[in-house]
């Protein structure tokens, strides 16, 4: 190898990603649908909830939207293999988090059932346990609906690609204003989804519903 060049190897958990990564791509008919999304009262309640002494961010008004969301669109929420899809009534939703050893995907299970608050416990007790290096498998396993947020860096849109075995991703742009730095607050949104599993009508169409609670978003509400 030239003195000026490196090699990444696929090993350890680079190597797990990269081997989830293709047989993701490889196993299922993934397409990607994108939408900008108007979060002033996304904004308003987290600024509202900070004041209270709260501790809720985005993202865990997202799960909280998203799932309740995916109570209305069930196809979305589960697993598939070259056999079929299973469905799950129960919704265990799985967000990427970056610890000492690499990128993780803990899992926040039931969160139809949780209230924010208690989405937002789970949710920060497994970025701890992540970054303390304390995740353990059963932490990571059982994931129906898998979050992808890149809302702390440029990104506006992407491709997610799907966490292999499930039906459905959403991904979380940056919240950017249009015009620049004088309009309407705006996120981009990115759901992927298994065409085997639900076509572009029904993925529209939860998209669209996410989108339309996310708009019309309140902690009351929640």
């Amino acid at each position: 190898m030239d003195a000026d060049t490196s090699f990444i190897k696929f090993a350890g958990v680079r190597g797990m990603i990269a081997r989830n990564m293709m047989g993701s791509l490889h196993g299922g008919a993934q397409l990607t649908y994108t939408t900008d999304v108007d979060v002033s009262a996304l904004i308003a309640a987290r600024a509202a909830c900070k004041a209270a002494g709260s501790a809720i961010s985005y993202e865990d008004m997202m799960l909280k939207v998203v799932s309740t969301a995916l109570l209305n669109h069930p196809a979305h929420n589960g697993t598939v293999d070259e056999t079929g899809a299973t469905l799950s009534a129960a919704i265990h939703m799985a967000f990427a988090v970056a610890s000492p050893t690499g990128l993780m995907v803990p899992v926040v299970r039931d969160v139809q059932a949780k209230t924010l608050v208690e989405i937002a416990d789970a949710r920060r007790d497994l970025v701890n346990k992540a970054q303390a290096g304390k995740l353990e498998i059963k932490d990571m396993k059982g994931g129906t609906f898998t979050l992808s947020n890149l809302g702390q860096t440029r990104v506006d849109h992407f491709t997610p690609i799907l966490n292999a075995g499930q039906i459905a991703l959403l991904g979380v742009g940056r919240i950017r204003q249009y015009p620049s730095g004088t309009g309407t607050p705006l996120m981009g949104l990115s759901l992927t989804a298994d065409h085997r599993v639900v076509d572009g009508w029904a993925s529209g169409q939860f998209l669209t519903e996410i989108a339309e609670r996310l708009e019309s978003f309140s902690v009351d509400g929640a």
